[in-house]
């Protein structure tokens, strides 16, 4: 078999990609190498690290199935999102190789001969990266199938046996970190939730969270209601003229930053905040019901409001004084 050094070839279309990986297969039609012949030369040519960009993606995309597609443009749109809402810190699935065991990826690779299994095909991959001394070298199982009448790579599963290599495989682990991403996503902070911040416009949310429904009283109101295609009912935003204020959460499955949400109990967001909280009385389900106002020096100007009934959270907010600190709604 040949080896493939890709990182010093040119770059080329997708057509020659194709062309030369059944040079390599033979005469005939496209057989289940292929599409894992071009798959390594698009990643390793592009420089892929961590999930694909939007036009890295496109340009692997006839060699992935829709499933594998599917899941690493989610984990690209975390990225991104990330990206944006906190530009001086390192989003999620940035770094690494996905496709294979080695974080560095390769520098070379061999296609070794397939083999059938119940309706798929398992192609043996033999990669190198000659980057250190001595070069390490490692073999992938990469799992093909047919999917609208051509082949295409359905998942990766890792083969390396040092520390710290990918462990799994590659559909498996990017639906872990999506299921772990999700359940962490909608964490309240004093600043905002998720990747929606405080201080943003709506527009810029709108980037990262999908169209936005306003809901003000009056047309002219500067004070109103935002909600997001993306974000999950029960979790709202207010806004002043067109910038995101407040973040308001009204029903269960959300969370603080320590891990407070509907049902808590109040003495367990007077530990949880110990010394950071003040208990003032419920203005409407007082003297029982309370207001737990958390602040951080930290983070001046900004509160995380728990309204209670006595015994458990009923609501919580969190966003900059003095719109954090109204009572109802706008007023």
């Amino acid at each position: 078999m040949a080896t493939i050094p890709v990182r010093s070839l040119p770059a080329a279309g997708l057509g020659v990609w194709l062309s030369l990986g059944l040079a390599l297969a033979g005469c005939g039609p496209p057989g289940p190498a292929a599409p894992v012949e071009g798959l390594y030369r698009a990643l390793i040519d592009s420089r892929v690290t961590g999930a694909p960009l939007v036009g890295q993606l496109a340009t692997i995309s006839p060699f992935i199935s829709a499933d594998l597609r599917a899941l690493l443009d989610s984990a690209r749109a975390i990225r991104a999102a990330e990206a944006t809402a906190q530009p001086d810190e390192k989003p999620s699935f940035a770094e690494g190789d996905l496709f294979t065991s080695l974080f560095e990826g390769p520098t070379s690779f061999t296609l070794l001969p397939a083999v059938a299994v119940a309706g798929e095909h398992r192609v043996p991959v033999r990669f190198r990266d000659e980057r250190p001394l001595p070069a390490v070298e490692w073999t992938d199982t990469v799992l093909v199938r047919a999917e609208g009448g051509r082949w295409v790579v359905a998942d990766v599963v890792y083969g390396g046996t040092w520390d710290f290599a990918n462990q799994g495989g590659l559909v498996a682990s990017l639906r872990d970190a999506l299921a772990a991403q999700a359940a962490n996503s909608w964490v309240l902070e004093l600043t905002g939730i998720g990747p929606a911040k405080v201080g943003m416009t709506i527009a810029q949310a709108q980037a990262l969270l999908g169209a936005a429904r306003i809901e003000r009283i009056e047309p002219s109101d500067p004070c109103g209601y935002a909600y997001f295609a993306s974000v999950p009912a029960g979790i709202s935003f207010m806004v002043a003229g067109d910038t995101l204020v407040r973040t308001n959460v009204d029903t269960t499955g959300f969370r603080s930053g320590r891990g407070l949400g509907l049902g808590s109990r109040e003495a367990d967001v007077l530990s949880a905040y110990s010394g950071m909280v003040r208990v003032e009385p419920h203005p409407y389900l007082g003297p029982e019901g309370h207001y737990l106002i958390v602040e951080d020096s930290a983070q001046r100007g900004y509160r995380l409001i728990f309204e209670t009934d006595g015994r458990v959270v009923t609501s919580f907010r969190a966003g900059r004084i003095p719109e954090v600190d109204l009572i109802e709604g706008c007023a």
